[in-house]
């Protein structure tokens, strides 16, 4: 699965299993430690997750 067609996924996910994938990645992030690489695969996909967020807040409010 590419990082878009999971970009794609979370973008659709109604209100409240939004919720749930966030703290999932939240905690997933958090056990994972910190990483000496700023830009790892985690944190990249926390970004994209965080803008498939706010897309999917933008979509809410239009007609």
């Amino acid at each position: 699965m590419k990082v878009e067609e999971i970009a794609e996924a979370v973008v659709k996910l109604p209100p409240d299993e939004l919720a749930r994938f966030r703290r999932w990645f939240t905690a997933f992030e958090a056990s994972r430690g910190h990483s000496e690489e700023p830009h790892s695969a985690a944190t990249k996909f926390g970004r994209l997750a965080g803008r498939a967020f706010a897309e999917l807040k933008r979509r809410a409010k239009e007609p």
